[in-house]
């Protein structure tokens, strides 16, 4: 196992005072949500999804279910003021239903990099009336984006990877092109194996073995639900894999890796650690990369 990371752990509290003017928000997106924290606006969450967790305090408040399968009562319980969801949030009948329910809602631009990532700040920012706030948030962003440029620029190689979003019983599955993982290994200044299709799909043992990953990339929930490291080595398909014989297996937290919210920047630095050497350079420190409960 060569790394298992999450974010930096310095104890900055990142939260507005609760319920300021008496705005309640439902927010539905872990990278958005750490938006909103990072913005000032995190006490006046009042509800969030279940992939709202960081910070770790989100997961103790009312749930509205998964990002992509919303319940219009179920987020209308919460008596939100205002909700605040992804690009991807879903199903559309229920975001109509809750557009027509007189709630303000506001979509953020689709994250999917540097560019969209602080777009999405601004928006949020101008939405949570923290225009200052975003405007210094979004320069540290871009400034932590173009260190990593420069990192990755002065990397001697581009090792190959393949990431492995779940194993169960049957064929692994693996990201191709045009997904969030195969866009942090390419900032990670890494080479995507598989190539052949695109998003997130079963993969077979003979294009695994073909492409030859150096390293496989996943998530600490996949390995958990694997028993643990040695599971890689009992799926069929991934047996075979010279980075599971030789132990190159990365864990990260998915949303730390694949949430494309205000931590991205850091999470691609730490991929590229992970796959280069520790030798890498570094980014500085920023408010939102603090866990507190």
């Amino acid at each position: 196992m060569l790394s298992r990371r999450t974010a930096l752990a310095a104890p900055v509290l990142l939260a507005g005072t609760a319920r300021a003017h008496g705005r309640r928000i439902v927010v539905a997106g872990g990278g958005i949500a750490e938006i909103v924290v990072a913005l000032g606006a995190g006490g006046d969450i009042v509800a969030a999804d279940s992939t709202a967790l960081f910070p770790r305090r989100l997961t103790r408040l009312p749930q509205v279910g998964y990002l992509r399968s919303l319940g219009a009562e179920g987020v209308l319980s919460a008596s939100p003021t205002l909700l605040i969801l992804a690009n991807e949030a879903g199903p559309p009948e229920a975001v109509a239903q809750l557009e027509r329910s007189g709630v303000r809602v506001v979509r953020a631009p689709r994250v999917t990099g540097r560019d969209s990532l602080i777009a999405a700040v601004r928006v949020l920012a101008a939405t949570l009336g923290a225009e200052a706030r975003g405007d210094a948030m979004a320069q540290a962003i871009a400034a932590d984006f173009d260190a990593l440029t420069g990192i990755v620029a002065g990397l001697q190689r581009r090792p190959s990877a393949v990431f492995v979003l779940a194993a169960g019983g049957g064929a692994p599955q693996a990201s191709g092109t045009a997904s969030a993982a195969d866009a942090m290994l390419g900032l990670a200044g890494a080479r995507n194996a598989i190539t052949a299709y695109r998003g997130y799909k079963p993969v077979s043992a003979e294009a695994l073995l073909a492409a030859d990953p150096e390293a496989l990339v996943t998530t600490t929930h996949t390995m958990e639900a694997l028993g643990g490291e040695g599971g890689f080595a009992r799926i069929p398909a991934l047996a075979p894999l010279a980075a599971v014989r030789g132990g190159r297996v990365i864990v990260f937290d998915s949303l730390y890796l694949l949430g494309f919210g205000p931590r991205t920047a850091h999470a691609a630095r730490d991929l590229a650690a992970a796959l280069h050497g520790d030798s890498v350079g570094s980014l500085p420190a920023r408010p939102w990369l603090a866990e507190h409960t």
